[in-house]
């Protein structure tokens, strides 16, 4: 029905349209024609108006729940003080930075793994072997310490330990002259023929 009554309100709209084109100059002093009322000249609204269109939502759309990512272990810096003890051959001093270090509550694994290469380094061979054991099972990829508890485990005497730890960690280890040296060593200690 309103669009009944808009489409006769745009036709009235053209007749009145056309019917002032036709006036003549003697019709131009009449006294001018008060304009149609809105609702009469009403335009038909376009089609796209008429279809129903989707409420907009009130409720925001949900964002996605991104995990954090858990950050990497920190290291403790104290593990460079120590390296710096040992580099200045403060051997002693390193050493109690090292276990002052293992000491610590919730210690991370990186941590141990450092302290122990640096034990095994300034020839802390006991400290080093427990360490190692407090590492707990080697990963892969952490064959170079194995390797390093082998050499610890060797230099405590208990050599047939460290002939286990270096029969795992030698096919992934480059063979230079000091593994060569402590290769031979382990496996000819570790012989029932060494020890007669």
């Amino acid at each position: 029905m309103r669009r009944n009554a808009a489409v006769a309100g745009v036709v009235l709209g053209a007749i009145l349209s056309a019917c002032a084109h036709h006036k003549t100059a003697t019709d131009a002093t009449t006294a001018p024609q008060p304009a149609p009322s809105p609702a009469a000249v009403a335009v038909e609204p376009p089609e796209s108006a008429l279809q129903p269109q989707p409420m907009p939502s009130a409720v925001p759309r949900p964002t996605p729940v991104v995990e954090p990512q858990t950050p990497p272990p920190i290291i403790d810096p104290t593990l460079d003080q120590a390296a710096s003890l040992a580099a200045n051959n403060q051997t002693d001093q390193a050493r109690r930075v090292y276990l002052a270090l293992l000491n610590q509550a919730n210690v991370s694994r990186q941590t141990i793994a450092a302290a122990a290469r640096g034990l095994y380094r300034i020839g802390a061979f006991a400290d080093a072997v427990e360490a190692f054991r407090n590492l707990g099972t080697f990963n892969r990829g952490e064959e170079d310490l194995r390797y390093y508890d082998a050499v610890s485990l060797f230099e405590t005497g208990r050599y047939d330990d460290a002939k286990k730890e270096l029969a795992c960690a030698l096919p992934y280890i480059q063979i230079t002259g000091d593994v060569a040296r402590y290769r031979d060593k382990i496996q000819t200690m570790g012989s029932p023929q060494a020890m007669k």
